[in-house]
C-alpha cells in the first residue's frame, strides 16, 4: 500500500484538477469549499480516489490524447 495515492476528482467531468477555494462566499475558508478547474463544478467536499501514481498519470495521458483529437476534429 505504500505506493497508493489520494486523489480528489469532480464527480460532473472526472478531472483531477479540484482545488480548495478561499474567499468572502466560504467564510474565509473557515467553512472548506472545493472548485474544479476544468467546469468549475463546487462541492465541500469532492469524492476521492485511491489509485498508484502510475495509474494516474497514464489516465492523464490518455485525457490529454484525447482531448487533442477532439481538438482536431472541430477545426
Amino acid at each position: 500500500m505504500k505506493d497508493k495515492i489520494k486523489v480528489s476528482f469532480c464527480p460532473k467531468c472526472k478531472s483531477y484538477n479540484v482545488k480548495y477555494v478561499f474567499e468572502l462566499g466560504n467564510l474565509f475558508g473557515v467553512v472548506p469549499k472545493m472548485r474544479c478547474g476544468e467546469c468549475r463544478f463546487e462541492m465541500q467536499n469532492f469524492p476521492i480516489l485511491i489509485t498508484s501514481k502510475k495509474a494516474l498519470m497514464s489516465s492523464n495521458k490518455a485525457k490529454k490524447k484525447t482531448a487533442k483529437k477532439t481538438r482536431r476534429t472541430k477545426k
